[in-house]
């Protein structure tokens, strides 16, 4: 057992030894530790330096490389973080590394969507064209991921607390520090406004229980993991729920609900008269089986835990009677009856309009006689319309008969031309 400590130890110090030695070979880590966002990019600065010519050969960088490893004085690895010839590269890093440096002077690596698994500790390596020129930034960059997380102050059990109680609630990170100064804080989900300080202060009410998280301002889509806030309180918001339009007989229940926490462990309810309240059960449910009119009044229930009791308000039951058999044949007399007079009223109303007025076929003759006395012309003879001497003057006239009906054609115009009839009519002799 000690000669294998002593092996790889021996192995371990070969392993570290650099490629050269002297001041002319480095690499500088500005920050020797580094603390980031999870779910942010990160840069890490560096620089290093070479001496112009090594053993006769001018030099020039061919590789450079960047690599992590947890195990001290590592020079080298398989697998890499960035790596400019592009073998070897790890794949969870393929897409998320950029080398901001070049193969003189500057060493800048870029790491983005950083994941609580890059925490480690980074190195970078440069390659000469001379093959013992080689090196190593052997002390590091040690990267420390880092997230939002919730605390309560001061610290309770299962985060329970007390209505009326001041809370803060104190939003940090849990691996490491970032010099943060401003903050967004969540409540179910919803940013609450105006809130931008590390700390959160409340004087508890029951409206604060729920769920609570908070995220940097610079990179509020990377949120901490929330804590649940439990308020304890006594019963609030206690009411009574009841049915409308009470016939008695039926059978009714009265509810009665309330908000508490711990939850309400027992209910009362009580009849308000002019007594006072009257105590009628102890149950959340009041029910009545078949309600008569003796029920009607004002109920209201208490709820009770074990941080109080609160009262509803009173709810007015009312109680209608039930119809029975015989009110329903009375009503239905009453109304057949009353449908009954006003078909009748209204028969007797018909029957008089219709007396009133005249018949059809009545104004259908009257217009008919009109119509033929507007027809009748009168032809009148003057002295060149003389008969035979001797004879009386005589006076011709066209009468015209209009048919019945209203409807006329052609045809029957044409033919009533001929059927005009013509009569003399006797003027009286001149008197001489």
């Amino acid at each position: 057992m000690f000669l294998k400590e002593i092996f790889c130890i021996l192995v371990t110090s070969l392993y570290n030894v650099p490629a050269v030695q002297g001041g002319d070979w480095g690499v500088n880590y500005p920050p020797q530790e580094m603390c980031a966002l999870r779910g942010s990019s990160v840069v890490i600065p560096c620089t290093y330096y070479y001496p112009e010519s090594f053993e006769g050969t001018v030099l020039t960088v061919v590789t450079v490389k960047w690599f992590r490893s947890s195990i001290p004085g590592i020079t080298d690895r398989d697998t890499y973080v960035y790596h400019s010839t592009g073998i070897n590269v790890s794949p969870e890093y393929k897409n998320r590394t950029e080398y901001l440096g070049n193969k003189v002077k500057n060493c800048t690596v870029q790491i983005r969507d950083l994941q609580s698994n890059d925490a480690d500790k980074y190195y970078f390596r440069f390659e000469t064209n001379e093959p013992t020129g080689k090196w190593t930034g052997a002390t590091g960059v040690s990267l420390s991921v880092t997230e939002p997380k919730v605390t309560l102050d001061p610290p309770v059990p299962d985060h329970t607390v007390k209505e009326g109680s001041l809370v803060n609630l104190a939003c940090g990170f849990d691996r490491c520090t970032l010099s943060e100064s401003s903050f967004v804080w969540y409540r179910e989900g919803q940013p609450i406004s105006n809130e931008k300080s590390n700390k959160l202060q409340l004087n508890v009410s029951y409206e604060h229980s729920g769920k609570y998280c908070c995220a940097s301002a610079e990179n509020s889509s990377i949120k901490s993991e929330e804590i649940n806030l439990i308020v304890n309180y006594s019963p609030k918001n206690t009411s009574v729920r009841a049915p409308g339009g009470i016939v008695e007989g039926s059978s009714v229940t009265l509810t009665c609900t309330s908000n508490a926490n711990p939850p309400v462990s027992s209910y009362t309810w009580f009849r308000r008269d002019g007594n006072g309240d009257e105590e009628k059960a102890r149950q959340q449910h009041l029910n009545f089986s078949s309600i008569t009119s003796s029920d009607s009044g004002d109920y209201h229930c208490e709820a009770n835990n074990s941080l109080g009791a609160q009262n509803s308000s009173s709810v007015h039951l009312s109680v209608t009677g039930r119809i029975t058999n015989e009110g329903m044949e009375t009503i239905l007399a009453i109304v057949a009856a009353s449908i009954a007079f006003g078909i009748l009223m209204l028969g007797i109303i018909v029957f008089i309009k219709r007396r009133n007025k005249p018949s059809i076929e009545e104004s259908f003759n009257n217009a008919e006689s009109q119509d033929r006395t507007d027809n009748i012309s009168n032809i009148v003879g003057d002295s060149n319309l003389q008969g035979p001497a001797g004879e009386d003057d005589i006076q011709y006239a066209a009468i015209h008969f209009q048919p019945k009906s209203p409807e006329r054609n052609k045809h029957q115009e044409e033919e009533e031309d001929a059927s005009v009839i013509y009569s003399t009519v006797a003027k009286p002799a001149n008197k001489t």
